[in-house]
């Protein structure tokens, strides 16, 4: 589970932002919100709200950076390191993340540029396992004699798991099967999900969840194939190890899986394929899997409820806060009307942008990360407080700007342009 994480020189986050998942202090409202991990209490799920071009995407964007970089390699030393720095600077990117994983607790730090790791480190309950300082090392004895053989563009978590070093296999275990991105923009559905849907039990349950949900899906069928598939389609599936990255032009036989829904009409049933299915019946679908394991995995989501009406995004939201949900979840929005649905302020957190400081010399469009909690508002102790209400106010910031008349000036001067 996430418990912390920092971020300095990704895209909008120029400054060093901190994003929690651990509870507030004295805060008791909706203790059925949070879970406990070893001695600490930690949210069961964040929602991000804040203005278009805010920011709210590049913190899921940058967790999905370091997982990225945790579990795809570099091939070789002329191989870039994958990076996305404020306003295309030269200078470094740092991630900070501490998370809880079989009930132990892990910290890793990297600091890196496109052309080397400058620091990296690897706790487990406050005990070090690795330092780097770029090619200067503080490793186990275990790797101790191949610490050599690590490049300056390869992340030493990744070369001592790969040489079986305990605690980096666990750490790099979290980042590769427990930190999940939900893509509903792609609208795909992992394999090992599909897979799950041959099970009665566990089809039964996402049927039950898609009829509550008034989709008017009555079953789901699966169907096995065997494709040729080219091979430039499947090179970012492989591993660089991996002998058919040799056989580009060349098609490759591989299992797919087809996944068909049912629908009742008046003369009976229908069968369509699962991509002929409305964006928010093809996107709940994705997340209904999420949402019955309850395995301990960190979810990221941008924009989850992009294809909801608002009374399902407000149902689904009571589900990922019940009491018998053990993920977490992190979610980013634009619906304020999600504010007054039962949450925390410990759980609201929004992202907003500063303009140009004379002072200061800080450049426009840096995003700043911040959440409710942390406001000094009198109002906010009250039972019944909206916090939609104050949002749409302008008092926690992350609001939309519109200049209204220039706006429609835009749009008449185009106008007058397409009449002459």
């Amino acid at each position: 589970m996430l418990v912390d994480f920092k971020v300095t020189n990704f895209r909008s986050f120029k400054t060093e932002q901190e994003f929690s998942m651990e509870t507030g202090e004295y805060l008791r409202k909706y203790p059925e919100n949070t879970l406990r991990e070893n001695n600490k209490r930690l949210l069961k799920s964040a929602m991000i709200f804040g203005a278009n071009a805010n920011g709210k995407t590049n913190l899921i964007k940058s967790l999905q950076m370091l997982k990225y970089l945790v579990t795809m390699p570099t091939n070789d030393i002329e191989d870039k390191l994958a990076s996305d720095t404020f306003g295309n600077n030269e200078e470094n990117t740092k991630f900070e993340i501490t998370f809880i994983s079989n009930k132990e607790e892990y910290y890793y730090l990297l600091e890196y540029n496109k052309e080397e790791v400058v620091t990296e480190c690897l706790k487990k309950n406050n005990k070090t396992i690795f330092n780097r300082s770029e090619q200067s090392f503080e490793v186990p004895k275990q790797i101790r004699n191949l610490k050599e053989n690590v490049r300056k563009n390869q992340l030493l978590l990744y070369f001592a798991q790969k040489n079986n070093e305990r605690v980096s296999i666990e750490a790099y275990h979290w980042f590769a099967q427990d930190l999940i991105i939900i893509n509903f923009n792609r609208n795909i559905i992992p394999i090992k999900n599909i897979k799950k849907l041959k099970n009665k039990d566990f089809k039964d349950r996402v049927l039950n969840l898609l009829k509550a949900a008034d989709f008017d899906i009555t079953d789901i069928e699966v169907q096995e194939a065997v494709d040729d598939v080219p091979m430039e389609i499947l090179k970012i599936l492989l591993h660089p190890d991996d002998e058919e990255k040799n056989n580009f032009g060349k098609n490759v036989k591989r299992k797919t899986y087809k996944v068909y829904t049912t629908h009742r009409c008046d003369n009976g049933y229908f069968t369509i394929d699962f991509s002929q299915e409305s964006t928010g019946t093809q996107a709940f679908l994705c997340f209904a899997f999420y949402l019955l394991e309850g395995n301990n995995k960190v979810l990221l989501a941008d924009e989850f409820d992009c294809s909801y009406h608002t009374e399902l995004a407000q149902a689904l939201l009571k589900i990922i806060n019940s009491q018998n949900q053990q993920n977490q979840f992190i979610l980013t929005t634009h619906n304020p009307d999600l504010l007054d649905c039962k949450l925390r302020q410990d759980q609201i957190w929004f992202v907003d942008k500063n303009a140009f400081n004379k002072k200061t010399k800080s450049h426009y469009g840096e995003s700043e990360l911040f959440s409710l909690f942390e406001f000094d508002d009198a109002k906010l102790t009250r039972h019944d407080v909206s916090y939609k209400k104050r949002y749409l106010q302008g008092l926690y910031g992350g609001t939309q700007i519109v200049n209204q008349s220039l706006l429609e000036a835009g749009i008449e001067d185009e106008q007058k342009k397409e009449q002459e």
